[in-house]
This record gives structure tokens, sequence and C-alpha cells, in this order.
């Protein structure tokens, strides 16, 4: 019998990530992922989907096995959480519409900034620029419709998801990456879930060496810039 994890997505499905579980096509990057490790290690998946404010929380009470829906690996999280190896590599980005000009973080100075609740984007926004205006919302989604209705200046998000909105509204455009923000995403598991970590790593360096990662990676990232 195969063993059954409950894997936790975010409900606000970040494109090019995941799309929307409840929709008719449920596809994406971290699904490609995750299919080939549940095939190479016999495991049921069962997705939980969840708002990212709460995400985190679910997994650290064991309410969720896993969590594989563009979890940024910090320092801080490490210490409560298991994560296996990277799976990708990114940078926060800053999103405008297409005839605004950032040039650098001091550009943000009298513009209203959008940041997603409970995000790297906006523990970043919050530590660099303190007294700037922020405005917060729970889904990416809320953030690009307020950018394009001017409702705010400027987003910040994560380079991939960032890359899957602007496929979708070619009036925006990232106006910069932000200095110093490199960051991996990795699958985030229950602290002392070390034998299923350990799988895990196992088999995402098989796909990297035969060129299964690649073929997926490809399949998704082309038409990105991270």
């Amino acid at each position: 019998m195969k063993r059954v994890l409950k894997v936790g997505i975010d409900s606000a499905a970040p494109f090019p990530m995941h799309t929307d579980y409840n929709s008719s096509i449920f596809e994406g990057f971290e699904v490609d992922l995750l299919k080939v490790i549940a095939e190479h290690l016999d495991l049921e998946v069962h997705y939980e989907v969840s708002l990212w404010k709460n995400i985190l929380k679910q997994l650290y009470k064991g309410e969720l096995d896993m969590i594989c829906s563009a979890v940024t690996m910090t320092a801080s999280r490490q210490r409560i959480l298991e994560f296996s190896e990277p799976y990708l590599q990114f940078r926060l980005c800053a999103v405008v519409k297409d005839n605004e000009h950032l040039y650098e973080t001091a550009n943000f100075k009298n513009k209203i900034i959008g940041v997603r609740v409970a995000t790297e984007a906006e523990k970043y926004i919050m530590d660099q620029f303190p007294n700037y205006i922020l405005v917060h919302a729970d889904t990416n989604k809320e953030l690009y419709e307020q950018l394009l209705k001017g409702k705010i200046d400027v987003l910040i998000d994560d380079s991939p998801i960032a890359g899957g909105f602007l496929k979708k509204h070619p009036s925006l455009k990232i106006g910069l990456f932000l200095p110093d923000t490199d960051s991996h995403y990795a699958i985030a598991m229950r602290k002392g879930d070390v034998k299923l970590k350990n799988e895990i790593n196992e088999v995402l360096r098989a796909m990297k060496k035969s060129g299964t990662y690649q073929n997926i990676f490809t399949k998704w990232f082309t038409q990105i810039q991270l």
C-alpha cells in the first residue's frame, strides 16, 4: 500500500509553480516535480489547499506532511522545519506598468508598494523601507489587479511568479530586481522527518543527473526571467 502524504499548496495558485487546484487543469513546475518524486518513492499525494498566511503554521502543527508551493528556504524557517535541497533559484523583483521606470530602490520613495501577507517579500520591504506606504494583500492576483487599476504604484514579488503574471499582462514589466535577494525554493517538511527529506533529496539528485529536472524546467521557464 502506498504511503499517503498530505501536501500543502497555496490557494492563490502562483503560476507557473502551479495552477488552481480546483480548476479543470491542475499543472505547473512543482506539480510535475512532485509527480516524479511520488512515482520514485511510491507515494500517493493528497493536496491540501490553504491561504499562504496559514500554510506554514499548518505544517508546523502537523496538519500537513509537506509543502511544495514556492516555499523560500530561510535560516529562521530551517530552525523549525526540514527542507529538501533547493529546486529553484530566484530573486525578488519590483513589478510596474510598462511606461514606468525604476532605476534603483530609492525610486520607491513616495510610491505605494504592494506586498503579499506573510511572505519574504513583505519582510524584505518592511525591513528595508519601514516608513514607506505599503498595501498588504492575501493573494498575488489581488496585487496585480491593484497595479493594473493604478491603486498601487509597484508590487514586490518572487521572479518566477512575476514571470507567470507578466505573460498574462503584457502592460506590466519587471522594473528592477532587488539587490541581495537571491533565494531558493525547497520542499518543506515537519521537523524530524529526516528520512523523508533524504529520500526526496536522492530523487532530486537523480532527476538532475538524468536530465528529467532540466526537461521540466525548460517546459515551464523558457520564457521567464529568473
